[in-house]
């Protein structure tokens, strides 16, 4: 079932980014969040169930991670790449620092700290969300220490939450440290960690695991309310990160305990990826062909693009995802 949802929250960051919203709310951004512990639900998944514990666990898992991130992300990095070259979109000028970030991924994360106007053009921002996956990348660095170690899981977890909560309150930049950089965003990861050991290693669980996502709930309802009070929330992404905290938290509890078999579930779970990597793609190829106008053809313009993004996810899926998985858990040491 978790397919479903990650087909469903891909959907969300393409309406997102094309500008679709629901009362000024912006989906993407409650669905990114939700990607965030979903992340950190995958992790203890595999740390406590599909991989075998050895001295090489780390490494392995590592392995596993990149290989679930990179080849499909490059391989719609590479598309994109034929397409401005070939069409000449956005007037390419590429410079090899700008190339090395998309291709690592990771410095995408720290875009609001590089000269801006690099990364406005086409050819220097080659996947436009992948700046989230730069976070995710940094996260499955430190989330096997954070799992293991109790003591660095709860300092991890409460600095991060401290974090984020000055950052809503407006002392510090609430886009930069309440949504995007680790430190403001690693105890949602956490809380994806728990959800996991909750349902899936109770005997595994220890106080913090059981207790820390409805403490952590209690408090982003507060702060929600509060700051909803003092007029605060029309701040960029303020509500949508907490609602995506407080509307994704017990979704995510609610599927990992439900055990629903559903058909094309991990066909569909591959797919959301593809469809949250290539919608920029779809978007820039429409515009350059100039396929439809906008104006007045609103739910068209919107199934347009979903639907070249889903052929382009499509077409990743076969030619990169259905080879590559297969070697994904041969690092496990046991079948998934």
């Amino acid at each position: 079932m978790f397919g479903y949802f990650r087909f469903l929250l891909a959907a969300f960051v393409m309406l997102s980014h094309i500008n679709v919203t629901v009362q000024s709310f912006y989906l993407g951004v409650a669905a990114v969040v939700s990607f965030y512990m979903l992340a950190g639900y995958v992790v203890c998944h595999l740390l406590l169930n599909v991989f075998e514990s050895g001295k090489s666990l780390l490494a392995r898992f590592y392995v596993e991670r990149a290989l679930r991130i990179f080849p499909l992300y490059l391989f719609v990095m590479l598309l994109t790449v034929v397409f401005i070259c070939v069409t000449g979109y956005g007037r390419p000028r590429f410079e090899f620092f700008n190339t090395l970030r998309n291709i690592l991924i990771v410095p995408l994360n720290y875009s609001m700290f590089i000269d801006n106007s690099v990364l406005t053009a086409p050819e220097n921002r080659l996947v436009p969300p992948a700046w989230s996956l730069g976070a995710e990348l940094q996260a499955y660095i430190l989330l096997p220490f954070i799992i293991m170690f109790k003591p660095v899981k709860i300092i991890a977890a409460a600095v991060s939450l401290v974090v984020f909560t000055v950052a809503c309150a407006g002392a510090i930049d609430p886009d930069t440290y309440g949504y995007r950089l680790v430190p403001g965003i690693i105890f949602i990861f956490i809380l994806g960690a728990c959800v996991s050991k909750n349902t899936k290693n109770p005997d595994k669980a220890d106080w913090f695991d059981r207790h820390f996502p409805s403490i952590c709930y209690t408090i982003i309802l507060f702060l929600l309310i509060t700051l909803g009070i003092m007029g605060r929330l029309l701040v960029p992404y303020i509500r949508e990160t907490m609602l995506g905290i407080l509307i994704g938290l017990p979704v995510i509890s609610f599927i990992a305990k439900s055990n629903l078999k559903l058909p094309f579930n991990n066909f569909l779970a591959d797919m959301s990826f593809g469809l949250f990597l290539s919608h920029f793609l779809a978007v820039w190829a429409i515009d350059y062909w100039k396929l439809i106008d906008r104006n007045g053809n609103e739910a068209l313009y919107v199934f347009l693009v979903f639907g070249i993004a889903v052929l382009i996810s499509l077409a990743g899926v076969l030619a990169v995802e259905t080879k590559i998985k297969k070697y994904r858990f041969g690092f496990s040491g046991k079948k998934a």
